[in-house]
């Protein structure tokens, strides 16, 4: 097969200053014979192009003139797309492929035979073997819509609630970069054309962000509206259950502070590890809707660390932070998952109440009686999970009862806003957090914080999982 693709540059640059058309450009559905065109060209060109010899047929229309476009796309081919199309099918292309020059008809065969007769800079004429014309111009390929993220993939509403979702759209130079918002579902959740979701009535819908260019490229956000707080997964394991809670995600101000009664976070009680307060920016994940309790860590460990009573819905003690590696390594293996211990900015977040955060002093409440275990009310016991009230997640004894072990390095807070922060890289002592029965209510706060050496192992230590969202089931 005779290639011309590169004497067909070399003449693009040569007949930009002499190549014109005498007789004006030329019109879709003109009937033109080989004078004609020939005459427009003014001598250049005609018939000094190679012929491309090709085994396919393509689409004849006798006599037509096809007008179309000519461009360099972003591999710099240069390619001529028909803006018209006869008898249905694709427009006629115009591609360079691996040193060849090829032409493809309406349906994407092969053109057998054809010439280049009439090349500028601006404009080409290729005739076919049955007298068709092909005309061309240069233009720029439109600049598509590539990709959509949404600032979250799953949401979880109250009847009535709503939520705002943001559309990062790339490239940020898109010819058309706006997008349209669809529900698939309107008795559940409705969405405006800015993105705010609200919730109709109970059950699941999809909400759809699309391109607006026709590229269709989209991105999507599961929605769910319950009158539960949370969503929760049941795990079993050797017969002893446990729930975890979907959080969604979020952006929150990390930690607290006293020095300033109108600046933000302020509480009279923050110690000075808690500040400065800071920005930080969480995915979904899910976290233990309560401590670990004694039964699940006999139902993965085989054997009980605890000290404090016989009812084996008491949560886990007398654990280390390198004891809870242990039992979570285990627990993996039983389960397929990939449990851990939260974050610090996780186990703060939640216990906060993420999203639906009513911004109190304690888990859930400003009256410390109502949700926790702490010295005032539980003359230094431990007791049954889950008896106390519940924070804006559905989380029980986020404060007291026993300290949670966090996966973090204790350490000053940073400054600067931060995305999923995991703490230091190395330290002395590991987090912990939430205060125990034997706290005082200071310590007992959602921003309150502690740490101890990875092998302390007391009584008023214990644990609460988290799995990252990508992660379950």
């Amino acid at each position: 097969m005779k290639t011309v693709f590169t004497s067909l540059l070399s003449l693009l640059t040569a007949m930009t200053m002499n190549a014109q058309v005498i007789n004006g450009d030329l019109n879709h559905n003109d009937n033109l014979d080989v004078e004609d065109v020939t005459l427009l060209i003014d001598g250049y060109l005609t018939g000094e192009t190679e012929v491309i010899e090709t085994s396919s047929n393509y689409y004849k229309e006798d006599n037509s003139l096809i007008v179309g476009t000519w461009y360099t796309s972003k591999t710099n081919s240069i390619v001529f797309e028909a803006d018209n199309t006869y008898g249905g099918g694709f427009p006629y292309k115009f591609i360079p492929a691996q040193g060849e020059i090829l032409l493809f008809d309406n349906y994407g065969n092969v053109v057998d035979d054809f010439r280049v007769i009439y090349l500028t800079d601006e404009v080409m004429v290729v005739k076919l073997n049955d007298g068709t014309y092909l005309k061309m111009t240069r233009t720029i390929p439109p600049q598509w819509v590539t990709s959509i993220s949404l600032s979250a993939t799953e949401l979880w509403l109250e009847p009535d609630g709503y939520e705002k979702l943001t559309a990062t759209v790339l490239p940020t130079d898109a010819d058309n970069p706006s997008v349209e918002w669809i529900s698939s579902d309107e008795t559940v959740v409705i969405v405006s054309q800015k993105g705010m979701v609200e919730a109709v009535g109970e059950g699941t819908a999809t909400i759809t962000c699309m391109a607006a260019d026709g590229s269709g490229v989209k991105a999507t956000c599961e929605v769910t509206v319950s009158n539960q707080p949370s969503k929760t997964t049941t795990y079993t394991v050797n017969d002893v259950s446990f729930k975890m809670v979907s959080v969604i995600g979020g952006t929150f101000l990390m930690g607290a502070q006293k020095t300033n009664s109108g600046g933000a976070n302020y509480d009279e009680d923050a110690d000075d590890d808690e500040a400065p307060v800071h920005n930080v920016t969480l995915s979904n994940y899910y976290i233990g809707e309560t401590e670990v309790t004694q039964a699940l860590w006999v139902a993965v460990m085989g054997c009980n660390p605890s000290t404090s009573g016989d009812n084996m819905n008491q949560p886990v003690e007398t654990v280390s932070w390198d004891d809870c590696q242990e039992f979570i390594k285990n627990l993996n293996q039983l389960t397929g998952e990939k449990f851990r211990l939260p974050t610090e900015a996780e186990w703060e977040f939640a216990a906060r109440g993420g999203t639906k955060s009513q911004g109190y002093k304690y888990s859930g409440s400003n009256t410390i009686d109502d949700v926790a275990w702490y010295r005032d009310n539980s003359d230094g016991e431990t007791y049954e999970v889950a008896t106390k009230q519940p924070n804006e997640l559905g989380l029980y004894d986020m404060n007291g009862n026993v300290w949670e072990w966090c996966q973090d390095w204790y350490g000053d807070y940073l400054s600067s806003a931060q995305s999923n922060p995991t703490g230091p890289a190395t330290g002395y002592l590991r987090v912990r957090r939430g205060g125990s029965s034997s706290s005082k209510a200071t310590y007992c706060r959602a921003a309150g914080r502690g740490g101890d050496t990875p092998v302390s192992c007391t009584s008023i230590l214990g644990l609460r999982l988290a799995l990252s969202s990508s992660t379950t089931r």
